[in-house]
């Protein structure tokens, strides 16, 4: 599927919603692998940035957001 796409996801801005109401299935995992990374003696800075950006997004639970509010949201702290 993905070898077919002639962009990136990460260029399509309009993506970023889909992924917003989405993000609470992952952000878990990429905290799990970040601490694997850590206990292995490994740089686990990638997965602990990916679960800080996804746990900003776990108020969007399935959620229909435009891209304003996907990027408002990334823009507040987990606990506002």
């Amino acid at each position: 599927m993905a070898k077919g796409r002639s962009t990136s996801y990460l260029a399509e801005i309009a993506y970023i919603p889909k992924v917003a109401a989405r993000s609470w299935r992952w952000a878990p995992e990429m905290q799990e692998a970040a601490d694997a990374l850590d206990e292995a003696g490994l740089p686990n800075d990638l997965a602990a940035a990916s679960a800080l950006v996804m746990e900003r997004w776990a108020g969007s639970r399935d959620q229909k957001l435009d891209i304003g509010e996907a990027l408002a949201r990334l823009h507040a702290a987990p606990d506002e």
